[in-house]
């Protein structure tokens, strides 16, 4: 159908195909964040909580494999691309440990593995300033930065306050059930983890768009 037909520029057409993306991807991500809570649970086996750690590690995993594929097409800005892909794979590494230590009870050297990552991203920042202050300066700017900026405040604010004993205790009475606190922080988490993957896929696009960048 031609522009006169339908009565909408090619602009507001592309415009409604990006709202309906955003709007599927919102309630895609909605469902797959409340999927453990729908799962059985036996006693002695928590399920919930081993399918929710580990959909938070595949979220970062994702995260840190789009950086890294990023890297290829982001021109001179491929040294951000490797600080987050060393910022993400630090926050996988402790996701695993949380996982592998917390549920399944295996010894795991998540410290030394993510102080080495965290090294990298250092180093990476201290040889490319320039690049990495430009880019700060205008991070603002993109819609992928507002997604994670709302990720680190779910998980070290709004989490810290509704994951306490002291909050429910408060809210419910000294009756609460225990786990309440637990199973609130974990998806928390998730929705964090669900954010950070968001960001990190429009800032990903930003970067690799060469034009955009000079």
């Amino acid at each position: 159908m031609s522009v006169q037909e339908t009565g909408y520029s090619k602009k507001e057409q592309s415009s409604w195909k990006k709202a309906l993306l955003r709007l599927l991807l919102v309630c895609g991500g909605t469902v797959t964040i409340l999927l453990p809570a729908w799962l059985p649970n036996k006693p002695g086996a928590p399920l919930e909580r081993g399918t929710v750690e580990l959909m938070q590690a595949a979220l970062l995993a994702a995260s840190a494999a789009v950086m890294v594929g990023a890297m290829a097409h982001s021109g001179h800005r491929r040294a951000v691309c490797r600080v987050f892909a060393f910022a993400l794979a630090a926050a996988l590494v402790g996701e695993l440990e949380d996982f592998i230590s917390g549920i399944m009870k295996w010894p795991f050297p998540d410290v030394w593995v993510i102080g080495v990552l965290l090294a990298a991203a250092l180093i990476t920042i201290l040889r490319h300033r320039r690049v990495m202050l430009k880019f700060f300066n205008t991070m603002g700017h993109h819609a992928g930065a507002g997604f994670i900026a709302a990720a680190l405040l779910i998980l070290y604010v709004f989490n810290k306050v509704v994951g306490s004993n002291q909050f429910w205790q408060a809210s419910l009475g000294d009756g609460f059930p225990p786990q309440i606190p637990q199973i609130c922080k974990n998806y928390l988490e998730l929705l964090a983890c669900y954010f950070i993957f968001v960001g990190t896929l429009g800032l990903a696009i930003t970067l690799g768009r060469r034009e955009e960048l000079n």
